[in-house]
C-alpha cells in the first residue's frame, strides 16, 4: 500500500472496520471519516474507539459537519474557514467532540 499521503477519507460501514482508522492515526495522518451511513448508537463507538488513540497521540478530533469527523496529528496545525450554520461557536473558538464515556 502506497504510504506517501497525508490525509486519509474513509466511511466506516461497521465498528469492527474503525482499527483501519486508528492505525492511520498512529501513523499521524489526518483522518476524515464519515458516518452517515451508520445509526448513532455505532457511530458513537466508532467515535469512542478513535477518541481513545487520539488522545493517547495527543491529536485533536474536530467535526466539520453532520456525522464528519476529522482526526489532526498533534504536529498538524487547522483552521476552520467558515461559519458554522447552526451558530453553536464563533470564528474563535473551537467545538470540543465529548466521548459518550465522559458525559457519565
Amino acid at each position: 500500500m502506497e504510504k506517501d499521503f497525508d490525509i486519509v477519507f474513509v466511511k466506516p460501514k461497521k465498528y469492527e472496520e474503525c482499527k483501519r482508522c486508528v492505525d492511520y492515526i498512529k501513523e499521524d495522518k489526518i483522518v476524515h471519516i464519515n458516518l452517515m451511513d451508520l445509526d448513532s448508537k455505532e457511530s458513537q463507538r466508532i467515535l469512542d474507539y478513535i477518541s481513545g488513540a487520539v488522545y493517547i497521540k495527543e491529536g485533536d478530533i474536530v467535526n466539520p459537519g453532520e456525522s464528519i469527523f476529522c482526526t489532526i496529528p498533534k504536529n498538524k496545525k487547522h483552521l476552520f474557514d467558515y461559519k458554522p450554520l447552526n451558530g453553536k461557536f464563533n470564528e474563535d473558538e473551537i467545538e470540543e467532540i465529548v466521548p459518550s464515556y465522559k458525559n457519565k
